[in-house]
């Protein structure tokens, strides 16, 4: 007898309420086993987007010149670089 012929003769023999118990612990498990596929195609979604944006960081960081001509004490004397300001001593 197989699993499917099983469940059936239980079913035929179990009382109204536990039949709708099965049932609806049957219906949570088809859903939740479509759920999964779902999941796994949104992590390696998730995962092969990670590449391309590293892709990114190391374009924009390769973009990104080495030398600058910023002052040591920009943080601190900002109000004299924007607007003439007296600097302060370091």
């Amino acid at each position: 007898m197989s699993d499917k012929e099983q469940l059936i003769h239980e079913l035929d023999q179990a009382p109204d309420f536990l039949i709708r118990e099965v049932l609806n612990f049957l219906l949570f498990i088809k859903t939740r086993t479509n759920e999964i596929p779902k999941q796994e195609s949104i992590q390696k979604t998730k995962e092969a987007n990670i590449p391309d944006f590293l892709s990114f960081i190391d374009q924009v960081n390769a973009e990104t010149p080495t030398e600058t001509n910023i002052p040591k004490d920009l943080a601190k004397n900002l109000d004299h670089y924007l607007y003439g300001s007296p600097k302060e001593e370091l």
